[in-house]
């Protein structure tokens, strides 16, 4: 005789349902977001900017974060960057980690 599936039967199908979609679907890009690339790049100068900072041993947390910041708005400007565009585009890639990691396999590879 068989036992009718039990509900602890299908939660579990429905788990299993619910995982295997949410891998597989890949969020839409929104309208504006930076490229991987673009975005790649950027990490890498924001990256040897702060690398850069923390070099001058600056006493003062206030000015690593003056410099720091400086130094970034220039570095925005060189690549026709709008901060709000960049900012935007940190926090969609940063809720979807597989694109997050395409976009620091090159910056990694940049900085070693």
């Amino acid at each position: 005789m068989k036992k009718k599936p039990s509900f602890v039967h299908y939660s579990l199908f429905a788990v299993h349902f619910l995982f295997l979609t949410a891998c597989t679907q890949e969020e839409k890009v929104p309208e504006g977001t930076l490229s991987e690339q673009k975005m790649s790049q950027i990490m890498v100068e924001i990256h040897l900017i702060e690398a850069r900072v923390s070099r001058l041993s600056l006493v003062s947390i206030d000015s690593t974060t003056l410099v720091t910041e400086r130094l970034k708005r220039a570095m925005f400007k060189k690549l026709q960057v709008d901060t709000a565009a960049f900012n935007r585009s940190y926090k969609f890639y940063a809720t979807n980690p597989e694109l997050l990691q395409r976009i620091y396999e090159p910056v990694v590879k940049h900085l070693e």
